[in-house]
């Protein structure tokens, strides 16, 4: 497979490193790719006349979860497209975390492929998602009120409720926020609860549903690439977590996929694992997740290295 152009900028650096600390001009000596198609293979083999040295170079591109985040976020950005095409924001509520279940994935497509063709561009429209819920009787006297899962009686999604009931309930809707940006999705909304309410008060909990509303916004295509100039856009996050333990399991995770190229076979003289630092990964965070390696672990290589921008540091040499 042909290098990518951040992997021959980042064996060009090395090539550069290698020669300020052992001397001579290195250069590409072979792919073992191409030689050994069945193996697993580092980049390249340098040479500076003299010496050889194995490169193979790994990305550090972020923990599992904005792995998982960043996949889904550009898997759904081509799979929600509508066929009339176009490019598009959609915000879910608060509270929604990629990846999107199956079903949830399907269901908005198809609200998609409804909406979109009535969108002109700097328009947004409402996306309908189906929810469940059951009320739960708390008193059938007193000032009336009604809770929920997402808020008290006095949140601004509940308050218009409390002058159309009486008693005291409690909505039992697991799952997001109540997102609603349109009067007749929250008049649907309140006529459901209400009428739930109601039937509660003569002894029907049974569930019921009604639709909530996800923001899509159509918007002005400015893409010169055609490959890009159609796309559904996730306004999503992912949840908050601790940076250094992410940036640990991200050099390790890499780490290990890189060893494996030198665990069975001697490549050349010096084996050497080049990491390209991104925004999830600052250097200190990954200096300190190698320096908590034992050497055991790192035995198959004698440089890893960290390449950011146009420069390279060390993270790991052996002695010698």
């Amino acid at each position: 497979m042909p290098l990518s152009n951040q992997e021959t900028h980042c064996i060009e650096l090395t090539c550069e490193y290698l020669s300020s600390i052992i001397g001579g001009s290195w250069e590409v000596q072979s792919y073992p790719d191409e030689l050994y198609p069945a193996e697993p293979t580092p980049e390249v083999i340098v040479t500076n006349g003299s010496v050889t040295a194995a490169i193979e170079v790994k990305r550090l591109t972020g923990d599992s979860i904005s792995n998982a985040y960043t996949e889904s976020l550009l898997s759904n950005q081509k799979f929600l497209v509508p066929s009339c095409g176009g490019y598009y924001y959609l915000i879910p509520p608060n509270g929604f975390r990629l990846p999107m279940d199956i079903n949830l994935r399907r269901h908005v497509k198809r609200e998609i492929e409804r909406l979109a063709p009535t969108l002109r561009v700097g328009e947004t429209g409402a996306v309908r998602v189906p929810r469940k819920g059951h009320i739960s009787l708390i008193s059938e006297s007193g000032p009336p009120y009604i809770y929920c899962n997402h808020g008290g009686p006095y949140s601004e999604v509940m308050q218009p409720l409390l002058e159309r009931i009486n008693g005291k309930f409690m909505l039992i809707d697991e799952g997001l926020e109540h997102s609603f940006f349109t009067d007749e999705g929250k008049s649907t909304f309140y006529d459901a609860v209400a009428a739930a309410c109601e039937r509660r008060l003569k002894g029907d909990a049974s569930p019921f549903g009604w639709y909530e509303e996800w923001e899509l916004t159509r918007l002005e295509d400015e893409k010169d690439d055609e490959e890009d100039k159609d796309g559904v856009w996730i306004i999503a996050v992912t949840e908050a977590r601790d940076m250094r333990e992410s940036v640990a399991e991200c050099v390790y995770t890499m780490l290990k996929n890189a060893l494996r190229k030198f665990a069975e076979k001697r490549w050349a003289d010096l084996h050497v694992v080049v990491f390209e630092k991104s925004t999830y990964a600052p250097e200190r965070l990954v200096a300190e997740a190698m320096a908590a390696l034992e050497p055991d672990e790192v035995r198959d290589v004698n440089f890893i290295l960290l390449v950011d921008g146009d420069s390279i540091v060390p993270c790991h040499t052996t002695d010698g």
